[in-house]
């Protein structure tokens, strides 16, 4: 074949593939929610390369979990047949932004950083710089599918046209091809880059930057690099980036290639193809980039994968279930502080009404770990109002309400932790008989136990004195108590005070049973049904709940926990939380739509929380607890209330006396 029969026959270049596996997708998502959220800035990334190992058919750039890692980008092999190549990739907001993003700049932008490394040197110390790659994606973090388009630059001009002899197959039988085999099994077995020399007999290998050297050394050198190309009739597209260099940098017009490709993890020579290019000198003034990656269809488009239906459903519900407070980190509240409130344990004293509402609304926000207190049973007339229950739930005298909501829970969301125990609360003015005795303290224990084991307790039941033994223990525990009662128009939402250990009377928040100048007693004794019912306006609950969250939330963001002063005490009128202010009373009405913020501060007799009270519940906690239950004037005599009604009821009984003389 003459010179100008060679120089006759373009090159053909089989183009890069990417495979882009579920984990790196699972891993864009995590990065697009939690790290660069709106930013559309290029992130480094890398993946991994093999030279073919099957008969017509081509590798792939594969990326994995690992890709946004690093890899080991080093400029040798893993001494296995695989290399790592750099790349950039940019997470772009919208679908949209896929077409219309400017793709013609970003390809010149990579590929100038390939020049600048060819020129520089680099490239021949490290050609894995030459594999550099760029992506552009878009996450629909809803369907779990990605949009996306990988970039290959590669330099080129109209004047840059590689031509060549035709490509051949080497063999086996050929004593230099086997040479030349076996020298680059041995230099990828070594670790070496994925691109370097052979000798002219073939017998050794050497690094790109002996190129000078061994030219000078007046021997041919041979260029040899790891093909993901598996076609027996043209190289893949690495070696359009190697003839620029051939040209550039060693100003070569002609140069023997094999392209190097492997069987069961060796180079063997029928595997490989060998050919002579001729370069024409490379104008950097005229260089233009090409290597978009096209679709499946063949077309200059990007590609779209769905792992909405392979992806374990749990996991995507998990994503999903974060999705709405990740993107309030992106704008509006970037102090969020999801791992705290995902971590954060509740109970639920309760899971009625109220207690359905507020599980549904913590889970909202991200809380994991929920337990529902409750002694009673799904009735027909539970359902419409208490949103974890179904009619269902009704049957066969009906499911205990804490099992069915912890239940429903986890039909709702598989990533909860969620649990249901059925317990009585014992009450003031509820005698306990002396045979009942053991399995009601046996309760108080457990209830104890409860509430050692969670972060926060919401105090959520129908009856005044059923809040009053969970009042107590959360006052001598100095736990996070949150009450939320209802009324027929109106409802209140309070967080207690830290634990009377913590702070002064006149400085720590009042409780529940604060306002209060009589003990809690049995109030459905002698009551008519409306009246031992918790009658109240269907939209009041969801109120009142969604409120008694928020101010749990609020108060996880605060630097000063439970003692976190209310708006009205806070001097410099600052709000201590990223989500505003952390009132203690929150009172509301719907009658007239209003709603108002207090705060008082503990009472001294409170017959909950008072110190008396609470030092009473620590020192004999069993005789103290019976005499309660037998009778609640045992809580005003132990505060002082008892003297202090008698004072106020003599002082009555003096004015009207007085009044009497007129």
């Amino acid at each position: 074949m003459t010179s100008a029969d060679a120089r006759a026959r373009a090159l053909a270049f089989a183009p890069h593939a990417s495979a882009p596996d579920g984990g790196f997708w699972a891993r864009v998502a995590k990065m697009k929610l939690s790290e660069t959220m709106l930013r559309e800035s290029g992130i480094s990334c890398a993946c991994r390369v093999r030279a073919a190992n099957r008969a017509e058919i081509s590798g792939a750039h594969a990326l994995d979990h690992e890709s946004f890692d690093g890899l080991n980008a080093s400029d040798g092999g893993d001494g296995g047949g695989g290399w790592v190549a750099r790349g950039d990739a940019r997470l772009l907001n919208t679908r949209e932004g896929v077409t219309t993003f400017d793709r013609e700049a970003y390809l010149r932008e990579i590929g100038e950083e390939i020049l600048r490394d060819i020129e520089s040197g680099d490239a021949e110390r490290d050609p894995s710089r030459l594999m550099r790659f760029g992506m552009i994606a878009y996450a629909c973090l809803k369907s779990w599918s990605f949009t996306y388009w990988f970039a290959f630059p590669a330099a080129t001009s109209a004047e840059f046209t590689i031509t060549s002899t035709s490509v051949e197959k080497m063999r086996a039988e050929d004593e230099g091809d086997a040479m030349r085999a076996q020298a680059c099994d041995n230099w990828i077995a070594s670790g070496g880059a994925f691109a370097w020399l052979l000798d002219e007999d073939g017998a050794s290998a050497r690094p790109l930057a002996d190129y000078s050297n061994i030219v000078a050394e007046g021997r041919r050198p041979t260029l040899a690099f790891a093909d993901t190309c598996g076609s027996a009739t043209h190289p893949g597209w690495a070696l359009r980036n190697l003839a620029v260099l051939a040209s550039a940098s060693w100003e070569a017009s002609e140069l023997d290639v094999v392209c190097v490709r492997t069987r069961k993890g060796r180079v063997v020579p029928e595997a490989c193809v060998k050919f002579t290019m001729f370069l024409p000198k490379f104008d950097k003034d005229a260089v233009k980039f090409v290597g978009w990656e096209r679709n499946t269809r063949g077309k200059m488009g990007p590609r779209t994968v769905d792992l909405g239906t392979s992806m374990d459903p749990t996991q995507l519900a998990s994503q999903a279930v974060d999705l709405n407070l990740k993107l309030m980190r992106w704008r509006l509240l970037p102090e969020l502080d999801q791992d705290k409130l995902a971590s954060t344990k509740c109970l639920l004293i309760g899971a009625g009404t109220l207690g359905c509402a507020v599980a549904r609304t913590l889970m909202g926000w991200g809380v994991r770990h929920i337990t529902l207190l409750d002694s009673g049973r799904v009735s027909y007339s539970n359902p419409v109002r208490q949103t974890l229950f179904e009619f269902k739930d009704c049957f066969d005298g009906g499911a205990p309400k804490a099992e069915a909501a912890a239940n429903k829970l986890a039909d709702i969301f598989p990533g909860v932790n969620s649990r249901g125990i059925t317990m009585s609360i014992p009450m003031p003015g509820h005698s306990v008989s002396n045979d009942l005795k053991e399995s009601v303290f046996r309760d108080i224990d457990a209830l104890e136990t409860l509430i050692d084991e969670h972060d926060a307790v919401y105090v959520l039941t129908d009856t005044r004195e059923s809040r009053w033994l969970p009042t107590v223990i959360c006052a001598s525990k100095d736990k996070l108590c949150i009450n939320t009662a209802l009324g027929f128009n109106t409802y209140v939402v309070m967080r207690h005070g830290c634990g009377v250990d913590a702070d002064s009377d006149e400085s720590r928040l009042g409780c529940y049973f604060c306002n209060d100048v009589m003990a809690p007693a049995n109030s459905t004794r002698d009551r008519t049904l409306d009246q031992q019912c918790t009658v109240t306006r269907p939209g009041l609950a969801p109120i009142a709940s969604a409120l008694a969250v928020e101010l749990m939330v609020a108060l996880l963001h605060t630097k000063d926990g439970s003692k976190t002063a209310p708006p009205t005490r806070n001097a410099d009128d600052s709000e201590p939380s990223p989500l505003g202010v952390v009132p203690h009373q929150i009172r509301g009405s719907v009658a007239g739509f209003t709603q108002t913020m207090f705060d008082a501060p503990a009472f001294p007799r409170c017959t909950a929380c008072s110190r008396a009270i609470v030092n009473r519940y620590r020192a004999d906690r069993e005789g103290f607890l019976i005499s309660v239950f037998d009778d609640p004037k045992t809580l005003e005599d132990a505060t002082g209330l008892t003297e202090l009604l008698g004072a106020v009821d003599a002082d009555d009984a003096e004015w009207l006396d007085d009044d009497d003389d007129f």
